[in-house]
């Protein structure tokens, strides 16, 4: 028997497995509406930096003891989230919220922190409960965000990294603060501390960050996203290696992702322009090694010729972009976007096809 869906007068039909399409979508419904645990761990490890004489004398003196104390930043940010406090604070100090003494309390227990951190590192349970599947999606979809805008700055400019990581403590700390709403952790204690963390300056948050700042006592480990963006990495490397290889067919698009890759690395396309085959090919291939995401960005972007082409004509001076902006002209002056993207907009246009082909011309007899 055909499998069937819905038919015009709305009554469930048959679909692949016995059930139908409303059976489904109730079963959907009915398991984003059931409790989910969102299992997590993270850790917190000493930066380790030895003295000569500690080196020598490991095994007699021990591991080194490291304490995480309290924070003004971090207990008024902590203390300043009602809903959260009121949600968690009770179990911890023993207080109901209508205590007058709840709120000092809080205080108390904010200012007075105390994290003795092993060398090894130690080991903190996040994981947290969910009233229902689809409040924990949400909240993921959202975190996905903020870590792709965080990861998506380039990994050796140290400056660039330390702003995005000011910018994604923030945003973590006030989605953190959101999902009291939906459910509570499994260790109340680890999760605070967790959150304490964050807003510690002496924690990293980016284990690039540890050498360009001495007073970086720890630095938080998260294993599991770690072996997630390991995974990530991998699948984007074997794409580069399949794009990469792809490339062979096609000399003119080769180079294109070569000049547009010159671009994005802030390198001077008028020299690249003359680079060998196999000069463009050993620096495509570093750039893919470095940055597989990047390289895959490139390949995949349906107007990568066309971008090439005209930063070529810009470099050639045939196009004319001024130093500190982005808008794109002809030489003689004709206006022909504000930025590179306007500028593909304005050469597909078959309007203008014209000019299109006095460029190429142009750029043949360079």
């Amino acid at each position: 028997m055909e499998p069937t869906n819905l038919n015009k007068e709305g009554v469930s039909a048959k679909v692949s497995g016995g059930t139908t399409a409303a059976q489904d979508a109730a079963a959907k419904q009915e398991e984003l509406n059931q409790p989910y645990v969102d299992k997590r761990s993270v850790i917190i490890a000493p930066v380790q930096v030895f003295s000569a004489y500690r080196n020598a004398n490991k095994a007699s003196i021990g591991p080194r003891k490291t304490v995480i104390g309290s924070s003004i930043n971090s207990s008024r940010v902590l203390s300043s989230n009602k809903g959260e406090v009121e949600a968690y604070f009770p179990e911890l100090i023993g207080l109901s919220p209508s205590n007058p003494d709840f709120t000092t309390r809080v205080k108390a227990y904010l200012n007075n922190i105390s994290f003795n951190v092993v060398e090894q590192g130690s080991t903190l349970n996040i994981s947290f409960y969910y009233n229902k599947k689809k409040d924990y999606l949400n909240i993921k979809a959202e975190e996905d965000k903020i870590n792709a805008r965080r990861e998506a700055v380039p990994r050796n400019n140290v400056a660039a990294i330390k702003e995005a990581v000011r910018i994604w403590v923030k945003d973590m700390n006030d989605l953190e603060g959101k999902k009291y709403q939906y459910g509570r952790p499994e260790q109340i204690e680890d999760y605070l501390m967790y959150r304490h963390c964050l807003l510690y300056h002496d924690v990293a948050k980016d284990t690039a960050l540890i050498n360009s700042d001495a007073s970086l006592r720890f630095y938080i480990r998260d294993e599991g996203k770690e072996a997630e963006r390991a995974k990530k990495l991998l699948e984007e490397r074997k794409k580069a290696m399949r794009n990469f290889l792809a490339l062979e067919a096609s000399d003119k698009k080769t180079d294109a992702v070569y000049l547009q890759m010159i671009v994005s690395t802030g390198g001077n396309v008028g020299e690249a322009i003359v680079k060998t085959k196999d000069q463009k090919t050993a620096a495509l291939m570093a750039y893919l090694n470095e940055s597989p995401d990047k390289f895959n960005d490139l390949y995949d972007d349906k107007n990568v010729e066309m971008k090439a082409f005209i930063e070529a004509l810009i470099a050639r001076g045939e196009l004319v972009r001024p130093e500190f902006n982005q808008q794109i002209s002809t030489a003689d002056g004709t206006f022909i976007g504000s930025n590179i993207n306007e500028a593909v907009a304005y050469f597909n246009n078959p309007n203008n096809a014209a000019l299109l082909e006095v460029m190429k011309n142009k750029f043949k007899l360079l």
